[in-house]
């Protein structure tokens, strides 16, 4: 006997099971997951809403887990969802523990549990070239706002990778993920534990450091930003770290009128990001 939710859906059919229990051990990972600590132990992450899981599907993101809200209408990625997961993978949950576990405040109705791709410093020589080939470097950002929008620049310019020093905001969580609409999967991840890391990859890729600096640097425009740079963006309140300005290769520096001391980072790292492609036209 066929049996139904209270949407008029089915509860036992191969390719929609369903979960009711928050106690479940799927719901369980999830919840696990909504920690740093967790995240990085299992390699894996949890992406919400219908964007972000068709950012996945489109490039080929391995989705181990989808999790749906029994009253949400996932037609438009149903036919991606069939392709590239294992229906065995997709479960529906009732709406009311869909948001218990949910970070969105509007309740997505879609999430998935991603695996997380970051490279080493002993795997990154194994990318191709992309784009401009220039790297952005995340010091010790802390705002997840600031960091999804510069991710989500960085791919925009063609940036290859974004490298972030320990310190930096996890890129994994759910704000940065939000903020960066999906671009996290359109380039590539390295972890550094400390300058030293830093140094080694800059050493390995053959990149310049370019840092700002208000107070001896050169009008970014004056500077050949193009390409095979690191851009470092430091700390919003503290700036880049006096380790990594000494190593730097460039210091440039914004211009700028009447009372304004600073930019905030994000708009900041934009306007020197397109540099690469104002130099390119």
């Amino acid at each position: 006997m066929e049996a139904y939710n209270e949407y008029g859906r089915k509860t036992n059919d191969e390719s929609y099971r369903f979960i009711s229990s928050p106690d479940n051990d799927k719901i369980r990972r999830v919840n696990k997951l909504s920690r740093k600590k967790y995240r990085d132990k299992k390699g894996e992450f949890v992406i919400e809403g219908i964007n972000l899981v068709r950012a996945a599907l489109s490039k080929s993101q391995h989705i181990k887990l989808v999790l749906i809200s029994d009253d949400f209408d996932y037609g438009e990625i149903a036919d991606a969802l069939a392709e590239d997961v294992d229906y065995r993978n997709i479960y529906l949950i009732p709406r009311f523990l869909f948001d218990k576990i949910s970070d969105a405040e509007n309740g997505a109705g879609i999430m998935a549990v991603v695996d997380k791709r970051s490279y080493s410093l002993k795997t990154i020589t194994s990318l191709e070239p992309i784009g401009t080939g220039n790297i952005l470097v995340l010091d010790r950002l802390q705002d997840p706002g600031n960091i999804g929008t510069m991710i989500r620049t960085a791919v925009a310019t063609g940036y290859s990778v974004v490298a972030t020093l320990k310190g930096t905001a996890d890129i994994y969580s759910p704000k940065v993920l939000r903020a960066s609409a999906g671009m996290i999967f359109g380039i590539s991840v390295i972890e550094l534990a400390d300058a030293e890391e830093l140094k080694g990859l800059v050493s390995v890729l053959d990149k310049k450091i370019v840092v700002t600096d208000p107070r001896e640097g050169c009008p970014y425009y004056e500077c050949n930003l193009e390409n095979d740079i690191a851009l470092i963006i430091g700390n919003e309140g503290n700036g880049v770290s006096d380790e990594i300005m000494e190593c730097s290769d460039v210091r440039v520096t914004i211009p700028m009128q009447g009372e304004v001391e600073s930019l905030n980072a994000a708009i900041c790292a934009s306007i020197l990001m397109y540099e690469a492609v104002r130099a390119d036209e």
